[in-house]
């Protein structure tokens, strides 16, 4: 047999044989010929070879592999992979329609968001749970406690607070994938009309759907998977709402292929064409694939396909009813392929408190090994050894995770009942503390930051000097507009309409004229469809960007509306205007080229056609029509509401890409056959493009510092044959192999001479208090990404309106496209001058631009800072050098990044994830959005935070935070954030204390006692020191409150201090524990020196003791004293009194001699005084004007004492202010 390998090209969506050269160097032969053809399915090459002077022929055809190596594969991926079947990836696909490919293996299409099968909940789970030092911990000594060698104490005290934090955290999680469950299994069974075969059709779940299936879709159905639209009732296409992909609320229209939309339901699929459709990928807004007639392998008669045929999964179909062809499915669809698995958040202080564990596991250790060390390691010293860590292990206090947990669960209430902030929703309760310390905000701006309701603001016309309309003028337009399309009509046709105003002076003509074209350009040069809404009958506007729908409605208000367009023709019509009619007799034609012929009479007879053909009359009866007639002609006129329709035919459309940055369409007047050409687009390209104006980039750099969307506008007229001449190029360039390329390069020929006709400044309502959040999050030393899929020019308006770039701040772009030139700003917004630039596709130019932006920030010319702009292609390019791209970007007061897929969001958020651990920073990632596609960015940071909006709850679903409005980020972070995260931090450091201060005592207990492993408080003492003595005034510090919310809001400032984490950190963690062991041997050893006779005496002094000290020492360290404290500190003493009466080892009538209370009194004393006086002592040297604002952050005491200390000192009384002001 003749065998060799074979190539396959892609080319404009095609397949093409192996050249000459590939099939010579395969085969070691000279080919004389190649053929190709597609035979049942079977891709066949033949090729006639040429060896030692003979001709031999050899055919190659791509078969099946046998299904003993199809078995042996997965069986090797199963034994090397673990897996029951090893991931493939992605490949292209040929599809025939109507016929379903069984024998690949494609993936199922369903929605799996589970963490969790039934069979791996509790292993994985338990791993979750167990797979940290400190809940290990207390599962071994847990498990010691079933040894009788190694019991010290009850089974239950180390048992049940392990089982209840478990069981908490198992049952949290089963609740939550078991919500997850519920929507994917009401995704997967949602029903769709599918073709069975046999010209029948079914109703099939989403789950059933496969690849090369023909769906029925309807309008305001989810997509089900990945599709080709083949067929609509629309009859230009129908448009589908993406917002749940790329976040944009502007519906897209989608074409259905040309062979397949002239079909009925029932011909599509016996249609017998082939689909090639590319390998899947994750781009969502690329596609390239091809359709041609089966059996052909012409390629100048197949169809190319791209994005504008698709119909991705997850997207809502708007309007029509449609026929679709499935391409991808499952894993394979692009939201899917943007999606990120769930997985298990954990907050930064519970790791914290993990390392802290070993620590003190270590100490723990340490003292274990000095008793027995002391012993002398005699007899069985390991079992003492394991019995003296036991004894010492509430130095690790199981408490901790019970009051962390309960703590979590108290903050998580205080959230969602916040009046201030209503419609919170806390669906991650392990993470309020998280809030405390974030760092980093990336957020989202359509729909987050932004309505996404754009509203015109500014129009500038003029030649030499602009002239502004303001949207408070639209009355004054109206009528401008109006005056100008009627004085056309009074210069073409005088006799037959008299304006109302009968001279208008040579300025006020230009300016009307000016004004005239620039609504004229506003109405014709978009690509918005008016659709009438089948519930409400009221006429809709639909587009791809929002603001063309704004320029649109602002042409409607002043006169011209857009009654119809479609791919071919647009219609626009005038408001109706009262006019007069004279005696038509003179008359030869009306302004809409009806002829007038008749002359007796004729008056009648044209005014009664004119009343009810042209004017906006309507009459009951004829005998309204007669009347008017007559009085009409009695009074020698009559008045009409004419109105005036403009009808173009559109003969091509240049559409706009992020490339260039435009957008063009040519049309024809269909009465004076006029061809003109209409462009918008960024001012930095049509500033090349238009004839030279000396206000155009003035006006454009007011209205960016006005946070405007700005778009310039131009137009030429074109000759018949000049128009002619550019299609045979443009259709030339529609067949070359890389045809946007060669339509971009012809574009030039029409592109020139073009007139300035006006500058239009947008404006896209921010969210309520969106610049005052954004600005009190940046004074909290919070640095705000904003992640959006928008234009460059649109993230960079709403950067400015948003006020993220400061009035004073700069720009500084990164381009990596056809441009070669950046550009800076000054500090007045203002263009300071054009730098070469280079397109970034080398990683070498990546590091270049990196390093001309740090030299930029360090060379301070703006006194606001620098924000980075950055699109989707260089992000890409950027993050090949991830270290270098987040240290430079972390210079930047702000950086933008525009068209950014949900991927590329999520990457981001990584990357800067990344970053900070390497460098053991403490600082926090937030993410916020309202979008699915904000999912993946959401799921990637620390803390997720979704805003309930237009685009659904899919955002606020995956997110640990689930918001109203943006504005409530603000209270939640700065204040929520701050509380939940101090609280934690002093309550575990407390609970640690009173762990550490009871093992001191059993460890001098020990030592004084002959190192005996003999514990000195056993039973209910033990169980009730840590639950009802001290538990409760504990567990009162999640009330406490070191400032007030008027100060944290008014000073923003305060927060930055705890991304320094100073509230638990090593060195607060040796503070307590220092304090705990002065605390604890004081208590101990003078107990030791007042003992008296008795044993059960010493026990009752020191339990006591300590129970006064801890009950003492929290009221000092709280900073207010809220009733429910007060009330848990007397309950507490009041139990512990009440026990004495039930508990054996505790001496009632010891408790009835004085000498009992002096000398507890003295011992708690000695315990607690010095500890209060040092900090005070600490806090009085180490004033400064910052601890003055933060009065009420001191404890209640240390706060009058500091009061008195200022008044005592720099002069007495007129003393205490500091002469240098408070700096924030």
């Amino acid at each position: 047999k003749l065998q060799f390998l074979y190539f396959i090209e892609m080319s404009g969506g095609q397949r093409t044989p192996p050249s000459v050269e590939e099939a010579a160097e395969t085969t070691e032969r000279t080919p004389l010929s190649m053929s190709y053809e597609v035979n049942h399915g079977r891709e066949t090459f033949t090729v006639e070879l040429e060896e030692a002077g003979q001709s031999n022929k050899g055919t190659y055809v791509k078969k099946k592999k046998p299904l003993s190596k199809v078995v042996w594969s997965k069986i090797s991926a199963m034994l090397v992979a673990g897996k029951c079947s090893k991931p493939k990836s992605p490949e292209e696909r040929t599809i025939r329609i109507g016929e379903e490919d069984d024998d690949q293996d494609y993936p199922p299409n369903i929605v799996r968001n589970q963490k969790y099968s039934v069979a791996s909940f509790i292993p994985i789970s338990l791993y979750e749970q167990f797979k940290y030092f400190f809940n290990m911990y207390f599962l071994v000594v847990a498990i010691s406690q079933f040894f009788p060698p190694l019991q010290v104490g009850f089974l239950f005290t180390y048992v049940a607070p392990l089982a209840f934090v478990v069981a908490i955290a198992l049952l949290k999680e089963a609740y939550d994938d078991f919500q997850r469950y519920l929507r994917d299994k009401e995704a997967n069974s949602e029903k769709y009309e599918a073709y069975l075969g046999g010209n029948k059709w079914g109703a099939i779940e989403s789950s059933e759907v496969t690849v090369g299936m023909i769906i029925k879709l309807s309008p305001n159905q989810r997509i089900p998977a990945d599709c080709l639209l083949l067929k609509t009732t629309e009859k230009d296409g129908s448009f589908i709402r993406t917002d749940q992909l790329d976040g944009e609320t502007d519906w897209k229209l989608r074409i259905p292929l040309s062979h397949t939309q002239s079909l009925s339901d029932i011909e599509v699929p016996e249609c017998r064409r082939v689909i090639w459709a590319e390998a899947p990928h994750r781009q969502i807004y690329e596609f390239v694939g091809s359709s041609k007639a089966d059996h052909c392998a012409v390629e100048s008669e197949s169809e190319p396909l791209s994005l504008e045929n698709t119909l991705w999964a997850n997207c809502i179909l708007a309007t029509g009813h449609v026929l679709a062809l499935v391409i991808y499915t499952g894993k394979e669809t692009r939201s899917s392929m943007n999606a990120n698995q769930p997985s298990s958040k954990i907050g930064l202080i519970d790791l914290e408190l993990n390392y802290l564990s070993k620590l003190l596991c270590v100490l723990t250790a340490f003292l274990a090994l000095l008793m027995i060390s002391f012993q002398r390691f005699v007899g069985e010293w390991y079992i003492s050894f394991f019995r003296f860590v036991l004894l010492f292990s509430s130095i690790i206090p199981i408490s901790l995770r019970v009051n962390l947990d309960m703590g979590k669960a108290v903050y998580s209430f205080f959230i969602m009942t916040d009046k201030k902030i209503q419609g919170v929703v806390v669906r991650n309760s392990n993470l309020p503390e998280e809030l405390g310390r974030i760092g980093y905000l990336f957020s989202d701006k359509t729909g987050t930051l932004t309505k996404n309701e754009m509203e015109f603001k500014k129009l500038f016309t003029g030649e030499d000097v602009p002239r502004g309309w303001l949207h408070s003028d639209l009355g004054e337009m109206q009528v401008q507009v109006s005056d100008s399309f009627e004085r056309l009509s009074q210069n073409e046709h005088s006799g037959l309409i008299r304006g109302e105003s009968d001279f208008v002076h040579e300025a006020s003509k230009r300016q009307m004229e000016e004004l005239s074209e620039a609504v004229t350009a506003l109405a014709v040069a978009h690509n918005v469809t008016p659709v009438v809404d089948a519930d409400t009958f009221l006429k809709e506007y639909q587009a791809s960007s929002p603001d063309e729908v704004a320029l649109v409605k602002f042409c409607e208000s002043v006169g011209m509306i857009l009654e119809y367009r479609d791919r071919k023709t647009m219609s626009i019509r005038s408001h109706s205007k009262t006019i007069h009619i004279k005696d038509p007799m003179t008359v030869s034609q009306d302004k809409f080229g009806h002829q007038v012929t008749s002359a007796k009479g004729s008056s009648e007879e044209y005014l009664r056609w004119y009343i009810t053909m042209v004017g906006n009359h309507s009459f009951d009866h004829e005998e309204d029509i007669n009347e008017t007639i007559q009085t009409g002609i009695a009074n020698g006129g009559i008045a009409v509401k004419a109105e005036c329709r403009i009808n173009y035919d559109i003969l091509l459309e240049f559409p706009f890409t992020s490339e260039s940055k435009r957008m063009g369409i040519v049309v024809r007047h269909r009465d004076s056959k006029e061809i003109r050409l209409f462009m918008k687009g960024a001012d930095t390209k049509m500033a090349e493009i238009v004839n030279p104006t000396p206000w155009l980039e003035e006006e454009c750099s007011n209205l960016a510092r006005e946070g405007l969307r700005t778009l310039v506008f131009g137009a030429r007229t074109l000759l018949e044959d000049e128009f002619d001449a550019f299609m045979v190029k443009y259709n030339k360039a529609l067949r070359s192999r890389d045809p946007k390329s060669a339509v971009e390069k012809i574009r030039v020929f029409l592109e020139k001479d073009l007139q300035l006709v006006c500058v239009t400044g947008v404006e896209d309502k921010l969210q309520d208090d969106v610049a005052l959040t954004l600005e009190h999050l940046r004074k909290a030393g919070i640095k705000i990404w904003m992640l959006t899929g928008d234009k460059v020019e649109t993230a960079t308006c709403i950067a400015r309106s948003t006020r993220l770039v400061a009035k004073e701040g700069g720009i500084f772009p990164f381009d990596c496209e056809s441009a070669r030139f950046n550009w800076l700003w000054d500090r007045e917004g203002m263009r300071e001058g054009w730098r070469p630039g280079n397109p970034i596709v080398t990683e070498q130019h990546a590091l270049d631009y990196l390093e001309s932006f740090e030299k930029y920030v360090e060379s301070g010319s703006t006194i606001g800072g620098v924000t980075m702009i950055i699109d989707g292609k260089t992000l890409e390019m950027m993050l090949h050098v991830k270290e270098r791209f987040v240290i430079a970007a972390g210079k930047a007061t702000t950086v933008v990044v525009a068209r950014c897929s949900p991927t590329q969001k999520a990457e981001v958020v990584e990357t800067m994830k990344q970053h900070l651990a390497d460098t053991k920073s403490t600082i926090r990632t937030s993410s916020i959005g309202d979008g699915g596609n904000d999912v993946s960015m959401i799921l990637a940071s620390d803390v997720g935070l979704g805003i309930e909006g237009k685009e659904g709850r899919h955002a606020s679903l995956a997110a640990d935070f689930s918001l109203v409005k943006f504005s409530h980020c603000l209270r939640l972070i700065t204040w929520h954030g701050r509380n939940s995260y101090k609280r934690s931090a002093r309550l575990s450091q407390f609970v640690i204390h009173r762990g550490l201060i009871i093992s001191i005592i059993q460890c001098i207990f020990s030592a004084i006692f002959y190192f005996m492993s003999v514990p000195i408080y056993t039973g209910w003492l033990l169980v009730g020191y840590s639950t009802v003595y001290t538990m409760f005034p504990v567990f009162a510090i999640v009330l406490d409150e070191d400032i007030s919310e008027e100060t944290a809001y008014e000073f923003p400032e305060l927060y930055s201090e705890l991304q320094k984490s100073r509230c638990l950190n090593i060195r607060t963690f040796l503070q307590w524990v220092f304090k705990a062991t002065y605390q604890g041997g004081t208590i101990m050893l003078l107990s030791i020196v007042l003992f008296e006779s008795s044993f059960i005496r010493i026990v009752t002094m020191t339990f006591t003791a300590l129970i006064s000290t801890e009950l003492i020492t929290v009221w000092f360290e709280m900073h207010s004293i809220p009733w429910p404290f007060v009330v848990s500190e007397l309950l507490s003493v009041l139990v512990y009194f009440i026990s004495f009466f039930f508990i054996d080892t505790l001496d009632l009538q010891y408790v009835s001699d004085s000498s009992f209370w002096w000398k507890t009194g003295v011992i708690t004393a000695a315990a607690t005084f010095p500890v209060t006086l040092a900090k005070f002592l600490e806090r009085a040297c180490c004033e400064s004007s910052y601890s003055k604002l933060k009065e009420k952050s001191e404890p209640w005491f240390l706060s009058i004492l500091q009061k008195i200390q200022r008044k005592f000192s720099k002069g007495g009384a007129s003393g205490g202010t500091p002469s240098q002001p408070l700096l924030f």
